[in-house]
């Protein structure tokens, strides 16, 4: 056990530190581990502010879907970080990239983002992201984010995101409470220049260590 965060294994603070990580596009031989990583997010005590899908449909989905999901297309993309030093190539986040097109008005949608509960607070989200931004080529990037995820919007914030002043109900209906249905409130991204293109033409993108603690 270390003795400075009282873990051991992946979630130890020393270990975070050595480990080196990779951020990819995931291909069509990967759905297993797309399908693992995406049925923890959302067994994740945040899910419900975090996603539309439900644990048990996803836990229904067929070898094929997760295939598709996991297959780069013109309209859609998958980004995974994987622990380049964990046995079985351990996938540690994710992020899907949707190409949206309102009239002439092109956009790059986030959906999906997420970072097992242990690799949080090391960087590795941003770093995530911003190849996500950097993937859009230079198209403005918007996500939604749960008026009542106040770290996810202070995430998206801090790397330039800001308020669009549009929302939409959360599918879920009425919240708990009783009160009027719950929004997501749409955040976006300014376009930037053109960087990596779109079409998936490398395997990794670069190595990269996480921030400390």
């Amino acid at each position: 056990m270390c003795r400075r965060c009282l873990f051991t294994g992946p979630a130890c603070c020393q270990h975070r530190r050595m480990a080196a990580y990779v951020v990819r596009h995931t291909e069509a031989r990967d759905w297993r581990a797309l399908r693992s990583l995406r049925l923890a997010a959302l067994r994740d005590p945040v899910a419900p502010l975090a996603f539309y899908e439900q644990y048990r449909d996803a836990l229904r989905l067929p070898r094929e879907e997760w295939q598709r999901r996991a297959t780069p297309r013109a309209d859609a993309l998958t980004l995974v970080v994987e622990n380049l030093r964990e046995e079985g190539a351990t996938l540690l986040g994710m992020v899907v990239l949707l190409a949206r097109a309102e009239g002439p008005e092109r956009h790059v949608q986030l959906v999906g983002v997420y970072a097992r509960p242990e690799y949080r607070g090391t960087g590795l989200a941003r770093k995530l992201l911003r190849e996500a931004v950097d993937r859009a080529a230079g198209r403005e990037v918007r996500l939604f984010v749960h008026e009542r995820n106040v770290r996810a919007a202070r995430c998206y914030a801090a790397m330039g995101f800001e308020p669009t002043g549009r929302s939409e109900e959360v599918p879920e209906g009425p919240s708990p409470l009783g009160h009027e249905p719950e929004q997501a409130l749409e955040m976006a991204l300014a376009p930037r220049s053109p960087g990596t293109s779109w079409a998936p033409t490398r395997t990794t993108t670069g190595i990269f260590l996480p921030d400390g603690g």
